[in-house]
């Protein structure tokens, strides 16, 4: 192996390492919807707008995500409803999956607040997270802590396999421990409409032990300079 070659590939790894860890904006224009929603992706494709007020709705990646962050902004246009929203993580089929959603408003057996549930089946309602198929795997209802119309609010999930933390507006709303696999990240609308969400982000879970793109660099460079001495000197 020539003292080029090797020059070249570590030099290449001290230029990807600034990005190896940097966020990124995702491209909604390959995402799918599942029936029950309207979802219109704007120009950017940056930032997705649903419409129907109807069945439980989502609007799913292309990609399956694990050991990842999501950052990004949602909220609901002014109007009358007062049902849920939220996002749907680790989806791999309508019958595995996990979802985060908020509903405004108490309405009989829905609640006002935070519901984090896990769906391994069919026999799911998830209008009053009951059914052989669903566990609730945390809830907050306590106080008004509904969503409010008008108001945008800043989302960040962080999803690993050991992990689901989930902040809203830098508020830590739930963080549990458990054992999660990979699936489609996405978002959830269920008899809401004029909802939208923007700006979402991925990048590689702060939680799971990645070298700092600077910390690549300098070892990067240093074991180019190594190299370099050694075959200096052999070549005396």
């Amino acid at each position: 192996m020539s003292i080029k070659f090797l020059k070249v590939t570590l030099a290449s790894l001290a230029l990807s390492a600034s990005s190896f860890v940097n966020a990124g904006l995702i491209d909604l224009s390959s995402w799918t919807a599942t029936s029950g929603g309207t979802w219109n992706v704007d120009a950017s494709n940056t930032s997705v707008y649903q419409t129907t007020n109807g069945q439980p709705t989502f609007f799913l990646s292309d990609t399956n995500y694990i050991d990842t962050q999501f950052e990004g902004t949602f909220g609901v246009t002014p109007n009358w409803d007062d049902d849920y929203i939220g996002f749907v993580f680790g989806y791999n089929n309508s019958n595995d999956y996990f979802l985060f959603d908020w509903k405004q408003a108490d309405q009989g057996v829905a609640k006002a607040g935070f519901t984090l549930s896990r769906i391994t089946g069919s026999n799911v309602d998830l209008w009053s997270h009951t059914g052989a198929d669903i566990s609730v795997l945390a809830s907050n209802y306590a106080g008004n802590n509904g969503w409010v119309d008008g108001v945008t609010y800043d989302f960040t999930l962080d999803f690993t396999t050991t992990s689901i933390s989930i902040d809203i507006d830098d508020v830590n709303i739930f963080d549990i421990t458990g054992s999660f696999n990979t699936g489609k990240f996405g978002f959830y609308n269920y008899s809401q409409s004029g909802v939208r969400y923007t700006g979402f982000e991925e990048s590689v879970s702060p939680s799971v032990n990645v070298p700092e793109p600077s910390t690549l660099a300098i070892f990067a460079l240093g074991l180019m300079g190594l190299v370099s001495g050694r075959f200096k000197s052999q070549s005396q």
